[in-house]
């Protein structure tokens, strides 16, 4: 295995946690348990852990990555030679049905800020700790990866075919990526991401504020 040092963030939702890489990879997520095997990996094994990313076509870029205040939701922002643009992460976590609702779901939104960036999503999640190659079935908004017990989905407003090949393409509008295991997004992609993360921001609005922690490295803590 080859094993790499990274700079990295952490989503969660209770259900799953993922990290994220300040490249944009997902470095670490283990689905459908805690326990299970990753579905990407590349903290251990570079060749074998798979990948889902949304790198930059420039091979130089500048990047930072910062929670949104009081959240646990995840901002990265890349800024390349032809534009600057942003990835915000979250797992879905809020009130419903007098339950929380906590899905196998990582959601991704990726927004120009700047110029024309041009992007290369890439998305190969693995099974087995990386010893079994998922297939793929495409659909008319979503790609199927096959040979886990339950499906693997990513939804997605991209043109599939850039997914697929990995091609970059331009940046110009805001884009969403919704991996799930098991039950697919079956609502609207771009309205029910926004409305989940609205409500994943207000739910962990509401848990930092009826936390009790101390002053002592208080930022840090939340």
């Amino acid at each position: 295995m080859t094993k790499h040092t990274y700079d990295m963030g952490l989503i969660g939702n209770c259900a799953f946690l993922g990290l994220i890489g300040t490249d944009t990879a997902v470095r670490w997520l283990c689905w459908p348990r805690f326990d299970s095997s990753f579905v990407f990996g590349s903290l251990l094994d570079d060749q074998k852990g798979g990948e889902f990313s949304i790198r930059p076509a420039a091979p130089e870029f500048r990047t930072s990555q910062y929670y949104q205040a009081n959240t646990n939701v995840l901002c990265t922002e890349i800024d390349a030679p032809d534009g600057r643009y942003r990835v915000t992460d979250f797992a879905p976590r809020f009130a419903q049905y007098d339950r929380y609702y906590k899905p196998l779901m990582f959601i991704r939104k990726v927004e120009p800020l700047a110029g024309t960036p041009r992007v290369r999503v890439a998305c190969r999640p693995m099974g087995q700790y990386g010893e079994l190659e998922l297939s793929r079935r495409r659909s008319s908004n979503h790609i199927a990866f096959l040979g886990l017990e339950e499906e693997i989905r990513l939804t997605t407003n991209i043109p599939l075919t850039y997914v697929l090949d990995e091609e970059d393409f331009v940046l110009n509008e805001t884009k969403y990526l919704v991996l799930t295991y098991g039950a697919p997004l079956e609502a609207p992609l771009e309205s029910t991401a926004e409305q989940f993360l609205r409500k994943t921001v207000d739910y962990w609005h509401k848990w930092v504020k009826s936390t009790s922690i101390g002053t002592f490295h208080q930022a840090a803590v939340i």
